[in-house]
This record gives C-alpha cells, structure tokens and sequence, in this order.
C-alpha cells in the first residue's frame, strides 16, 4: 500500500526547506533539495507499488 503520508510530508518539508534557502537567495540548495525529493518520493512510490503488485503476484489463486 502506498504510503500518501510519508510522501507528503516528505515533499512538503522539502518544499518548506527550499523556500527558506530560496529567501537567502541559496537558489542553488534549494534546486536540489526538490529534486532530491522528488526522486526519494518517486522511489519510495515506486517500490510500494512493485511490493503491492509482488503480493498480488503470490496470492493463491482460487479453485471453482
């Protein structure tokens, strides 16, 4: 099961630091504190997903 909080709370502090480096015009920190959300927020859906479609994969099937 995805994780929809983890996700947004990573993002959302990620956009929150990004911010705060923006106004001390650190625009460069705050690039890559989004895309190193971004990609830790894609991997972290990514692998919730693979886990949900694996156990789907070794459920048993059903006999009629």
């Amino acid at each position: 099961m995805v994780n929809y909080k983890k996700l947004y709370t990573t993002l959302f502090n990620a956009i929150t630091d990004a911010l705060e480096d923006m106004g001390k015009q650190n625009y460069g920190l705050a690039s890559e504190r989004l895309m190193h959300a971004q990609l830790a927020t894609e991997a972290l859906y990514i692998a919730s997903r693979s886990k949900k479609r694996k156990a789907k994969e070794e459920e048993p099937a059903c006999s009629e």
